[in-house]
């Protein structure tokens, strides 16, 4: 998978759908999506990142390297 910038709607869709069907997320990536904070995304964005660290903590998601 390879690294997207989070800083668009776009790119949180994008993976969001990589992440639910390959069960991996990069650390980068993972870093990127606690980096969010409340930036200026939409609602769907936030709802679908907030998903991603949900999954992560729950184990339902590997993080390598």
């Amino acid at each position: 998978m390879e690294a997207l910038t989070l800083k668009s709607d776009c790119a949180i869709a994008e993976l969001f759908y990589q992440v639910t069907h390959s069960g991996n997320l990069t650390r980068t990536e993972s870093h990127g999506l606690r980096a969010l904070g409340e930036s200026a995304l939409s609602e769907d964005a936030r709802d679908a990142a907030n998903r991603l660290l949900h999954a992560i903590r729950r184990g339902w998601v590997r993080i390598s390297d």
